[in-house]
């Protein structure tokens, strides 16, 4: 029996092992959540032996999480990034996806919608444009801190609004996001953080960094032999049949820097370099790091998902951005080095979620993938309410809208025809199910706690359901199969592990380095930064700290 106890305590120091040393060591003075968007777990480990850099800093001092997954199904940016601040899943912090359909207001909504927070410095625009995180249903790791600690100070910087604000939180000293809509190439946020933006915010945008990138376009960083990791430079189904291939020429169209040239930057590794400038004069000037109170500071990494939209994650593309981006965060990281001290702050890594390879190169590996032609799923299913439509004699569209893999009913009209929803619900899964690409139909009562988990990714998709958010059926496509508008490119948005299996890293002083190989979850990042911030977590979040 003694034996038995040293090896129970045994095993449990090698559980607790990542926080080992910290003791109770005071919090750092800031902590860096980097997210790169669309980042696989494999990026950081295919290329580990290359990064020379920012990863490879992060990589020496660090807990590296090897099988980390988002555990919801609907793996888009918003939902991802809300996860990982909140601690939450989508059905309970509320960001189901990127946009649902409101049944009350009779449109389609926008996570970071706010039409009383108005973008500074556009008058012109619809009230729907303004921006924040309102619609978060759960307080996240920054409201936490701020709460418990008023004096710390918490920002955000990410190419996209969606990242920025819902990585923050409702109590963010400030959010800021690249303007991709209106072609200023300015570095903008709303009137929720403030009625003015900054002085020192202006005085960036007008230094026009942005527009530096004009005339050299695109070009490799390294040597050919260096890319025997990404597959060959020009591929079937990459980015349109459009520039598939090195040099990307950034003025193709442009006589000058304009919406066109913002665009391919947006969609290059520059864009990232671009805003850690940004960041660092955001610490420069709010004083970031600067004392003992903690503070916090996203760092979005979006250009990737762009790229990897076009391209694919084994893209010479996706590599060269990996290589660079490797570079942008070594030269960060020594700023924060030379001004608060590599002793008092802590990096985290994650990402929003994963992406598909393009459906081609699976193809040629001997994987059964599939690209459906453009518009076939939406017509497929289309016909299917139709004709379940006039099985049970229902006179109106009942069919409100298609949102990504989520279908949203109107069941008063199916009522008035005397159809109560569980026997439509039932009847249009059934028929959904034959649909080719189609692998699986949830109702509401699949999604239901007292439902069980008898079927294959039910509760990833009950970890995704919102009542008044998500549609009334959701889909699950077959794996390997992909939907999208165009028959080039790829995306993600499925409960499949290319799509969940994301990079965990907690890197920086008294954390342990080591790999770990336990099923931890992106829920669970919240919770482990709190703690390590020495703050506490709401009761009842769905994550739990890992060390």
């Amino acid at each position: 029996m003694k034996q038995r106890r040293s090896w129970l305590l045994l095993l449990t120091l090698i559980f607790l092992l990542p926080m080992s040393g910290r003791g109770q060591q005071k919090p750092p003075r800031l902590v860096v959540m980097l997210v790169v968007d669309q980042m696989r777990a494999d990026h950081l480990t295919r290329f580990s032996g290359i990064f020379r850099h920012g990863f490879a800093r992060i990589a020496k001092n660090a807990a590296i999480y090897t099988n980390a997954h988002h555990e919801h199904a609907y793996t888009v940016t918003g939902a991802g990034h809300a996860t990982i601040a909140t601690g939450a899943f989508p059905a309970h912090n509320g960001i189901v996806n990127n946009d649902w359909y409101d049944k009350k207001l009779g449109r389609n909504v926008y996570c970071c919608e706010d039409t009383s927070a108005a973008l500074i410095g556009f008058p012109q625009l619809k009230p729907s444009k303004g921006r924040s995180a309102q619609n978060l249903l759960t307080s996240t790791l920054g409201d936490w801190l701020k709460t418990q600690s008023p004096e710390s100070k918490v920002y955000g910087v990410a190419k996209k609004d969606r990242a920025s604000i819902l990585s923050t939180g409702m109590k963010a000293d400030g959010a800021y996001w690249f303007d991709s809509d209106n072609a200023s190439g300015n570095i903008i946020t709303s009137k929720f953080y403030g009625d003015t933006i900054p002085e020192w915010v202006n005085a960036f945008n007008r230094s026009r960094q942005v527009d530096s990138y004009f005339d050299a376009g695109w070009q490799k960083l390294k040597g050919e032999e260096t890319y025997f990791l990404a597959r060959e430079d020009t591929f079937p189904g990459e980015a349109g049949g459009d520039s598939t291939f090195f040099p990307h020429s950034f003025k193709a169209g442009s006589a000058a820097p304009d919406k066109k040239y913002y665009d391919k930057l947006t969609t290059s590794p520059f864009h990232e370099q671009l805003m850690l400038a940004f960041a660092k004069t955001l610490v420069e000037q709010t004083g970031l790091g600067s004392d003992d109170v903690p503070d916090l500071l996203f760092l979005g990494a979006s250009a990737c998902d762009a790229i990897g939209h076009d391209y694919g994650p084994m893209s010479q593309e996706s590599m060269d951005y990996f290589l660079r981006l490797d570079e942008y965060l070594g030269d960060f990281f020594d700023f924060l080095d030379a001004r608060i001290g590599a002793e008092n702050y802590l990096i985290a890594l994650g990402s929003d979620h994963g992406v598909l390879p393009l459906p081609e190169e699976l193809q040629r590996r001997g994987i059964p993938a599939r690209r459906l032609p453009p518009g076939q799923l939406k017509q497929d299913i289309e016909n299917v309410f139709l004709r379940v439509g006039q099985e049970l004699g229902i006179g109106e569209n009942y069919f409100l809208k298609s949102m990504g893999y989520s279908l949203y009913l109107d069941y008063e009209v199916a009522q008035r025809y005397g159809v109560d929803p569980q026997t439509l619900d039932q009847a249009l899964a059934a028929q959904i199910r034959q649909i080719e690409g189609v692998a699986d139909v949830y109702t509401k009562a699949d999604l239901a706690p007292t439902a069980g988990e008898q079927r294959p990714y039910q509760a990833r998709h009950r970890n995704s359901f919102h009542p008044e958010r998500t549609g009334d059926l959701m889909l699950r496509l077959k794996e390997f199969y992909l939907s999208r508008s165009s028959m080039t490119g790829t995306t993600h948005g499925s409960t499949y592990d290319y799509d969940t299996h994301v990079p965990i890293v907690f890197s920086g002083p008294g954390i342990s380095a080591g790999v770990y190989d336990q099923k931890v979850r992106t829920v669970d990042i919240a919770p482990t930064l709190a703690k390590l911030f020495g703050i506490t977590p709401p009761e009842g979040i769905d994550g739990v700290a890992l060390f």
